[in-house]
């Protein structure tokens, strides 16, 4: 058996002062020399072979059914009838584990190089003969037999049991991918569907936040301006409250009436300083600092109500 020597590379420790790291050193192996595989070489030595003649026979029909076909765009559709067979050649090696699905391309390649034959064939009788005929036809035959003979070789023939273990992993290969596809359309559903009912909340959540702004500008009626008035009076009438027992009378400032007017106010369409002055001169005590933090707060919420 031969050998062969490598040349690698591994980490080792290197201490310097105290500091230790790990460095790459090279160091050399002997391997062990893998035989040459010949029956790889000359498989790929005949498919090479066979594939060079498949080539001129690919040449030859083009131009022969490009001739038969009157030539110019005739040539490119001469090409149809080998290159066909030859691509379903593809097919039928990537199925060589499966004899069921192997099949139906290799009857298809053998209908296909048959197609070209006679088209060869037809060809070949009008121009020279039978003899002519006879020997184009044959060239894209021998060429299908060739490759007929290098997939019989490479074909990977199974016994029954076997089989049917390969046909199971298949199976469970296949389902797993067929979920991975149907989980895949389904997320991306999930999303799709998602995204529209996101958008279609937003848009209702900005119509309800309109509709609330105009019901809210509509419920504020004479008949409530009035309730409002008689609050007022209710106040201005009613005693201030103790705060607690025996100390002077203290007067709370009603804040949330002068809310309530301001609002009334601004749905009304008056400005800030418009509706300061009204509330002024409805609650003459009220504090003014009071009233336009009030009046600048209920203009802030309206306005958010306009745009939500």
């Amino acid at each position: 058996m031969k050998f062969l020597t490598e040349t690698r590379t591994r980490l080792v420790p290197r201490t310097i002062d105290g500091v230790t790291h790990d460095v790459p050193e090279p160091y050399t192996v002997r391997t062990p020399k893998v035989p040459m595989d010949k029956d790889r070489l000359a498989l790929i030595g005949v498919s090479g072979l066979v594939l060079v003649l498949t080539l001129v026979a690919i040449v030859w029909s083009t131009y022969s059914i490009g001739q038969l076909l009157g030539g110019g765009p005739g040539y490119a559709a001469g090409t149809v009838f080998d290159v066909a067979w030859l691509a379903v050649l593809v097919l039928e090696w990537m199925a060589r584990f499966d004899p069921a699905k192997r099949e139906f391309p290799r009857k298809v390649g053998w209908g296909l190089a048959l197609v070209a034959a006679a088209a060869i064939f037809l060809e070949g009788q009008l121009a020279g003969g039978w003899q002519m005929a006879l020997v184009g036809a044959a060239v894209s035959i021998v060429a299908k037999v060739l490759w007929w003979a290098v997939f019989k070789h490479i074909d990977k023939d199974l016994a029954p049991g076997d089989a049917a273990w390969v046909a199971a992993e298949m199976s469970k290969a296949n389902a797993k991918l067929a979920i991975a596809g149907a989980r895949r359309q389904a997320a991306k559903a999930e999303v799709t569907a998602r995204l529209e009912l996101l958008a279609a909340e937003q848009a209702l959540g900005e119509i309800a936040g309109l509709d609330h702004f105009r019901s809210a500008a509509n419920a504020i009626t004479a008949e409530q301006v009035r309730e409002h008035s008689e609050t007022v009076d209710v106040i201005h009438a009613s005693p201030a409250p103790l705060n607690r027992a025996n100390t002077v009378h203290e007067q709370c400032e009603p804040e949330a009436n002068i809310a309530h007017l301001a609002r009334v106010e601004l749905t009304a369409g008056a400005s800030k300083e418009e509706a300061v002055k009204a509330i002024l001169a409805r609650l003459p005590d009220a504090k003014q600092t009071s009233v336009e933090a009030t009046v600048r707060r209920e203009r802030n919420k309206l306005d958010r109500a306009a745009y939500r």
